[in-house]
């Protein structure tokens, strides 16, 4: 991208910030704004591309008009330390540049944006070539090391970490220790950031670490001492923690207590176990998530499920409305893995065989992803949204109950024509209850002078 370009975005992110209804926070378990409105943020993880060099996809100058189109109000942006800190305190200053317009490009859309410092299996000389994030000379002595491959004998690479996860542990709990070197270089990389985006105002906070391993006590003194980092710069931060990856089966339980952090997310992740395969044998989601809310909420703080998905196979389709469904009734955010516009029949993901993008390489939403209504901003306490798709001859509706506060301002839908068949849905609502639809927003605006529980119903 020119700079005369960069310059343009940067200008109008600055100016943008006013389409952002104040700074993000978590309060009583809930993302609010500076109204103390209930915020729900939907959205994906960007570009599988992020992981391997180039390290530079997300170049479509319509990607966030398209995806704010589709009522995204967040993504989770990958940030790779190998791409950054060649060695150490030997930095390429234009990979962080590139990755600052991204955010500005997401902010002249509407679109929040969380950092996200990911890696698998730590780096892509681990796990036989299969992993990603982190730069070589940050490997531990003694760690076996390969070429990187990340091709298709990479493919159903979790299967590679249950298989060596004494060996993935123990590497973790390397880096873990507080006098290895490159624990400190990964502490001033959080310094860096923040220091970059602390005046951002669609830059909510900080993802610290992707599906961790190793022990559960030393990750929790990392999140601790890297939110401390990221706060001497950026104070305002919301903390995304994550529990170790393979409690994103739902097979496990995670080992983490109660880290003492304010203004703190819980940000697990969920994939059913044969869900890579492209085969469900129906397991559920819920009993998860009933778990993570109940930690959450023991912790103060709020969910984000930061990546769910599935390849685009047969029961693609019921696999995932199973997750939003969950989603919806209680009101927890979300950000879907992935969105990848490099996607092709080829190459697939294009990182160690994945096929979890949501898109087709012409642009279009496969079966792993229906775009649908949700309550992104509720004046009020949340309620439970319900949404159910068009089926035989039964028409899509939708409903969405809460309990209104006037002085929080007004409640919005985003409300999808495509859901609808690609016209404007037939509102009604309780008693006291004023909604304007706006078809080019695609955003159905409720406000009501009472207090109390209101409805809307869609059809």
């Amino acid at each position: 991208m020119n700079k005369f370009l960069a310059s343009i975005l940067t200008v109008i992110a600055v100016t943008s910030t006013s389409a952002f209804a104040g700074d993000l926070r978590v309060q009583n378990g809930r993302f609010v704004d500076s109204q103390g409105a209930t915020v729900v943020l939907r959205g994906f993880n960007l570009s599988q591309l992020h992981k391997l060099p180039p390290f530079r996809p997300n170049n479509d100058p319509l990607l966030f008009q398209k995806l704010a189109a589709s009522g995204v109000n967040v993504v989770r942006h990958q940030f790779n330390w190998e791409a950054y800190e060649k060695a150490p305190n030997v930095y390429d200053e234009s990979y962080l540049d590139y990755y600052a317009e991204i955010v500005d490009r997401a902010a002249a859309a509407g679109i929040y944006t969380i950092i996200d410092i990911h890696q698998d299996a730590f780096s892509r000389w681990t796990l036989d070539g299969c992993g990603e994030g982190f730069p070589l000379w940050a490997i531990p002595k003694g760690t076996k090391v390969s070429e990187p491959d990340n091709g298709k004998k990479c493919w159903f690479w979790p299967l590679r970490v249950m298989a060596q996860r004494a060996d993935v542990d123990a590497l973790f709990n390397k880096f873990y220790a507080a006098d290895y070197m490159p624990r400190e270089r990964y502490m001033i990389l959080l310094e860096k950031l923040a220091t970059r985006f602390a005046g951002y105002r669609n830059v909510i906070g900080y993802d610290l670490l992707n599906e961790p391993m190793g022990d559960a006590t030393l990750l929790k003194k990392l999140y601790v001492d890297g939110i401390a980092r990221v706060r001497r710069h950026d104070p305002q931060a919301i903390a995304f923690i994550e529990p170790e990856m393979l409690t994103g089966s739902g097979l496990e339980s995670t080992k983490l207590t109660n880290p003492m952090i304010s203004n703190l997310a819980f940000a697990p992740h969920y994939y059913d176990a044969t869900i890579y395969a492209s085969v469900w044998l129906g397991g559920r989601y819920e009993p998860t998530a009933a778990k993570n809310r109940a930690l959450a909420k023991s912790w103060g703080a709020a969910v984000l499920l930061g990546e769910y998905g599935t390849p685009a196979f047969a029961l693609a389709p019921n696999y995932i409305e199973m997750i939003y469904n969950d989603m919806d009734k209680f009101g927890d955010s979300g950000t879907q893995w992935g969105y990848t516009p490099e996607w092709n029949p080829t190459t697939l993901d294009g990182w160690n065989s994945e096929d979890l993008s949501v898109v087709d390489d012409k642009g279009n939403f496969r079966s792993n992803y229906r775009e649908r209504p949700y309550a992104r901003r509720t004046a009020g306490t949340y309620g439970t949204l319900t949404a159910q798709p068009a089926w035989f001859v039964f028409p899509a509706t939708s409903s969405y109950s809460w309990t209104h506060n006037p002085a929080q301002g007004v409640t919005e839908i985003f409300v999808p024509k495509s859901f609808f068949y690609n016209r404007s849905p037939v509102v009604t609502t309780t008693v006291g209850v004023n909604c304007n639809f706006n078809g080019a927003k695609q955003m159905l605006t409720c406000s009501s002078s009472s207090a109390g529980v209101k409805q809307v119903t869609l059809k």
